[in-house]
């Protein structure tokens, strides 16, 4: 069932929980939806959809504040508590971002954010994202395949190949502006996971920005991964295998 901005691969009117996914750069939310199989019975996967892409194809993507007040109206107006959000890469700095937001108007928020992919928010300083926005198609192109965010079917099809790109493009952009404002720390506690050969220090700067517990690990591969790990990786979400991470501190 698709709802205006999210979807639900498998509906669990039943459920008493929610993990909601927001995609990397360039990603829709095709590949989080064979997550649902690997979730306990009584957690709902919902995918949030951003603009420009898939059902949302028409609408335009605008700036990054935009992606993050029309993801946070998302969340509020259509997934119900208690959830997780999860985001990879682009992701993860989006859910940070709408757990601000929604915390910041008073609302529900996440009781956990579960992270992977991106280093802390105040490290970041875009260069390499506006790098990549203003290269040439085919680097984008390489990029895509090194990383694995595409399937080799998309980037195989000359069509789809440049939609891929342009869509990466645009989100890189917008992705790139991004910078740190500091402010109240979350009380939403956070989990963070990084492949073990992309792990550095800058990682490490997410404890600074929540009360509430914090937990990281590391886990075969790089970006994304390995295929085994990112296919199956709600198993590695502990918040899924215990109430550590559950509700805020204080």
């Amino acid at each position: 069932m698709t709802l205006h901005r999210t979807t639900r691969p498998q509906a669990r009117p039943w459920a008493t929980r929610r993990l909601v996914c927001l995609g990397f750069a360039g990603g829709g939310t095709v590949g989080f939806r064979p997550w649902a199989r690997h979730l306990p019975i009584d957690v709902e996967l919902r995918a949030l959809c951003y603009p420009g892409r898939e059902s949302r194809f028409a609408e335009p993507m605008g700036g990054w504040q935009e992606l993050i007040d029309d993801s946070a109206d998302a969340v509020a107006t259509e997934v119900r508590s208690p959830y997780v959000l999860y985001g990879h890469s682009m992701g993860a700095l989006a859910a940070y971002e709408v757990a601000r937001t929604l915390e910041a108007r008073g609302l529900e928020g996440p009781e956990s954010l579960v992270l992977s992919g991106h280093i802390a928010p105040q490290h970041w300083s875009g260069t390499r994202s506006a790098a990549l926005a203003a290269a040439p198609a085919a680097e984008l192109a390489g990029w895509l395949e090194a990383t694995g965010g595409v399937p080799d079917a998309v980037l195989a099809d000359p069509d789809l190949r440049t939609m891929a790109v342009d869509l990466l493009r645009t989100d890189l952009a917008a992705y790139s502006t991004y910078r740190h404002v500091p402010g109240p720390r979350l009380r939403a506690g956070i989990h963070l996971m990084v492949g073990e050969l992309e792990h550095s220090p800058l990682h490490d700067g997410w404890a600074d920005l929540t009360d509430g517990p914090y937990s990281a690990e590391t886990l075969p591969g790089r970006h994304f991964f390995t295929p085994p790990v990112w296919n199956a990786l709600p198993r590695h979400m502990p918040v899924f295998r215990a109430r550590d991470l559950a509700g805020s501190a204080g």
